[in-house]
């Protein structure tokens, strides 16, 4: 029985930062996958910034001087400002979350992100549409370790079969579902609603 519903956050509830990150990559003549290809390393400055070890001022000056070794030469202050303003809510996102609460389903955030003041997803009133609001930057760890999927349930007090989650990348939607969570690959956000609609029982 599904009593809980966990949401990423960009690409999901949030417009994706892929759209930033290809759009930059295009701009600057780059293979698709430049960014992510750097971002994955564990011990990276992307990895760092989103664990909270360094701060922005650091990882502008770290993760620059990655993307130069790896042969560009990027505005990273730039493309940070960029995906923050890009990353807004989806409205039909926010009104499935609306829905699954008043359903007196429990409504999670589980996110990879960094501290950001400005961006939608630091604010207390988007924040507070959550029940639980998970962040990496906050827990030390990030997705796809399972000790955040771990800290998750034990803040849901709920066991992993009890939830349901919705990612837009493979490898962090594998590790919940080892852990025995049903999940949901986010392509399309109409059709991804669809079929949490279709598990849950209500119309999204």
């Amino acid at each position: 029985m599904i009593d809980a519903v966990v949401f990423d956050l960009g690409g999901v509830v949030l417009d994706s930062p892929f759209d930033v990150i290809a759009a930059t990559e295009s701009e600057h003549g780059l293979t698709p996958g430049f960014f992510n290809r750097i971002a994955a390393r564990e011990d990276g400055a992307w990895a760092r910034h989103e664990t909270g070890r360094v701060g922005r001022s650091e990882f502008i000056e770290q993760f620059g001087a990655e993307c130069r070794a790896a042969g560009a030469d990027i505005d990273i202050a730039r493309l940070l400002d960029t995906i923050e303003s890009y990353a807004v809510p989806r409205p039909r996102m926010m009104e499935a979350i609306q829905t699954l609460r008043a359903a007196d389903y429990t409504v999670a955030a589980l996110t990879n992100n960094w501290e950001s003041p400005t961006a939608d997803w630091d604010v207390p009133a988007f924040q507070s549409q959550f029940d639980v609001f998970v962040e990496s930057w906050i827990e030390g760890v990030r997705k796809p370790d399972a000790l955040i999927y771990a800290r998750l349930l034990a803040r849901l007090g709920l066991a992993a079969d009890q939830c349901v989650f919705l990612d837009d990348i493979g490898r962090n939607l594998k590790v919940a579902r080892e852990l025995g969570m049903t999940t949901i690959k986010v392509v399309d956000a109409d059709a991804a609603l669809e079929q949490l609609g279709s598990l849950v029982g209500l119309e999204l």
